[in-house]
């Protein structure tokens, strides 16, 4: 494909315009890859104001106003479908909505069905987690309508595509490695999500921590290793009802705000196997004060350690040990920027570039990830309600 790329932005908050949260923004992406061939067909968001006001900003910078001069805003993808015809149909439809409008069949839940009904054809990168409902046979639905339809998909793991990550997966293929142990952590500051995150404290809005947050770190798991065995998945979990989860700065109003049956854990703490007989392991924590978050994944096999640090950061580190040494050899990998990586990569098979194997996390893998979320946070869930639950505890 050559001349303008048409794309459809579903959402014009933070994740396709830039977040305080981390480095997302799918626009600044697709201005780096595209360049002047972008062509931002149309915009849609119920918040009209909103999507102006952001447009207006990119109009205003002379580098990249080309490809939103004619972007068009849409209250809904119907809208979107009904306006956007012959020369305007995407090629590339972005979905940043909330988790809780997409990965179903159901009406104002199936963004990627609806998409399809208008655009069949289109491109899709959606982001994750793909979906919040718990019926996985209605997310399976949706993959499966997806690739008979032949729909090019990318879901937004995009810790796949680090080099680091890379790193770490040749040199287990190249020495033949089996995975022995897996051991994953995600401690987020609470303080950083004490105003602006309602949804995150509570699980009847959003999915909660492990599902939402601690999903990349499990993709990325389950990325590097041999198949999660589900059933063999155990949690535990610190609830607010507990001594040890009583939080000392906490800002947001929860106890006014969120029902105690809708509270997060504070922390979660899980074990499992991998087909092959491995182990693994995951802890999240809401226990830091400064900062944001501090993430690390770390991989056992004969004779090697495998350290992955700070992959959110900009200068994630890897720590290698290997056989016949005692020393950790650390690499420090700079100017990698796996948000772009992931666009380039969808962008690069809808153009006919590359084949679709370049995309690392296609929506029918994804969905593995979703389950194995799910089953982290619902076995906690249980042993907390095997333990008395909110009547066990005051």
């Amino acid at each position: 494909m050559s001349g303008r790329f048409n794309v459809l932005l579903l959402g014009a908050g933070p994740i396709n315009f830039g977040t305080t949260e981390g480095p997302w923004n799918h626009s600044k992406r697709l201005e780096q890859k595209l360049g002047s061939r972008l062509n931002v067909v149309g915009l849609v968001d119920l918040n009209v104001e909103r999507a102006n006001s952001v447009l207006t900003i990119k109009r205003a910078d002379a580098n990249v106003k080309h490809g939103y001069e004619h972007t068009k805003v849409f209250k809904s993808i119907k809208a979107a479908g009904q306006g956007l015809k012959g020369d305007d149909v995407p090629h590339l439809a972005i979905l940043g909505f909330q988790a809780n409008s997409r990965g179903s069949t159901l009406p104002k839940h199936d963004n990627e069905l609806e998409l399809l009904r208008y655009f069949p054809k289109v491109g899709l990168f959606i982001e994750k987690p793909i979906s919040d409902v718990e019926d996985f046979k209605d997310v399976e639905e949706v993959g499966r309508r997806l690739k008979e339809n032949g729909n090019v998909t990318s879901v937004g793991y995009m810790l796949r595509y680090l080099k680091a990550a890379q790193e770490i997966k040749k040199l287990i293929e190249e020495n033949n490695l089996t995975v022995m142990h897996t051991q994953a952590s995600y401690l987020f500051a609470y303080d950083f999500a004490a105003k602006d995150f309602y949804g995150y404290w509570s699980k009847s809005r959003e999915p909660g921590p492990i599902v939402t947050q601690a999903t990349h770190i499990c993709d990325l798991t389950r990325y590097l290793t041999p198949p999660v065995l589900l059933d063999s998945i155990h949690t535990n979990t610190v609830e607010h009802t507990d001594p040890a989860g009583k939080l000392s700065i906490l800002r947001f109003d929860e106890q006014n705000l969120v029902k105690p049956e809708d509270r997060i854990p504070r922390i979660t703490s899980s074990t499992w196997r991998y087909e092959n007989g491995a182990t693994g392991s995951l802890l999240h924590a809401v226990c830091l004060h400064e900062g944001d978050y501090d993430c690390e994944l770390m991989i056992l096999a004969d004779g090697w350690k495998f350290r992955l640090v700070d992959p959110y950061g900009t200068s994630p580190r890897l720590y290698v040990r290997k056989p016949g040494t005692t020393e950790e050899v650390r690499t420090i990998f700079t100017d990698d920027d796996c948000y772009l990586s992931e666009i380039e990569a969808i962008i690069d098979v809808i153009d006919g570039k590359s084949d679709r194997s370049v995309i690392l996390s296609p929506y029918e893998d994804a969905i593995k990830t979703y389950e194995f979320t799910w089953a982290i946070r619902l076995a906690g869930e249980k042993a907390f309600a095997a333990r008395g639950g909110l009547g066990g505890k005051k």
